[in-house]
């Protein structure tokens, strides 16, 4: 199989400069509602400074952040994040690439970081999540200074999040948890789809084509796809041109007919239909709202 050219920032784990990791800070004005299934090789970290996230899926877990509430991914973890509350919202997100991780600390090859579930906790990790909520809540909070060593602040902060983390939070991989090779095959299979799809949203894509491409039976890909990602095909694909027509709600001029087409909806029928399913509202209805 040849993977397109484009790849969502989401799956390629691209370090924000000059630090060597990748992060983002959703606040008020930047906040999506919507990210849809992804993965990637790093390990991410999410923590809620305010605000709520009332469905983060992990590994098909479903969790719900808080204020102060810290979420990891582990590696290759299938997650997504839906209804994330945009009132007072501040968030944020850091991604380590697996291969930093690995230089530092090779254990984690063979480790998973345990530390969606603060009620399974020993008092020694009841402060070390004391401590990660603290340093969490600085980085935020320097990522808003405008100061000349903001980047060593930065470096030094998480430098001592990923030490604090694999320091009180690993545990070795059960049998189970190691990854075979039925599991890479899968993967691998929906890496291809969902990179497919959002390399060409813009065209006509559809369960046929998708199963064609992956030389698979429809039926196959329809099971296959629900299984593993929970949602349907259909869904996937509407998702990912609403989040695409929702940035350009936002950051361009075009109007609504304009956006369906570029972002491969058949007419803005079909995209108000996609938003509501995805946002609450349609396409016209946030429209409207982001002109007043």
């Amino acid at each position: 199989m040849t993977y397109g050219k484009k790849i969502k920032q989401h799956e390629i784990v691209i370090p924000t400069d000059p630090l060597p990791v990748w992060y983002f800070i959703f606040h008020d004005h930047n906040s999506e509602k919507y990210i849809a299934p992804h993965w990637h090789r790093g390990i991410e970290l999410s923590y809620v400074e305010n605000g709520r996230i009332d469905d983060f899926l992990i590994n098909k877990k479903h969790y719900s952040s808080k204020s102060g509430t810290i979420l990891v991914v582990n590696t290759q973890e299938i997650h997504s994040i839906h209804d994330f509350k945009n009132t007072n919202s501040l968030a944020l997100s850091i991604i380590f690439p697996y291969d930093y991780i690995t230089n530092l600390y090779p254990d984690i090859a063979h480790q998973v970081i345990k530390i969606n579930d603060p009620a399974t906790f020993t008092d020694k990790q009841k402060l070390a999540y004391l401590h990660l909520q603290g340093l969490l809540s600085q980085f935020i909070k320097v990522y808003f200074l405008k100061i000349p060593t903001k980047y060593l602040e930065q470096q030094r902060l998480i430098d001592e999040i990923l030490c604090l983390l694999l320091a009180n939070f690993t545990e070795d991989k059960k049998d189970q948890e190691q990854i075979s090779e039925r599991k890479i095959y899968t993967i691998n299979r929906l890496q291809y789809i969902t990179q497919y799809v959002n390399n060409h949203y813009q065209e006509e894509l559809n369960l046929a084509l998708l199963a064609e491409k992956c030389n698979i039976s429809k039926e196959y890909l329809a099971r296959f796809f629900k299984k593993e990602m929970e949602l349907t095909v259909e869904t996937y694909i509407n998702n990912v041109r609403a989040e695409h027509a929702y940035g350009e709600l936002k950051n361009s001029k075009k109007n609504l007919t304009q956006i369906a087409i570029s972002c491969g909806f058949s007419s803005i029928r079909t995209m108000n239909r996609a938003f509501k399913k995805l946002y609450g509202k349609s396409a016209s209805e946030m429209k409207k709202k982001l002109i007043k």
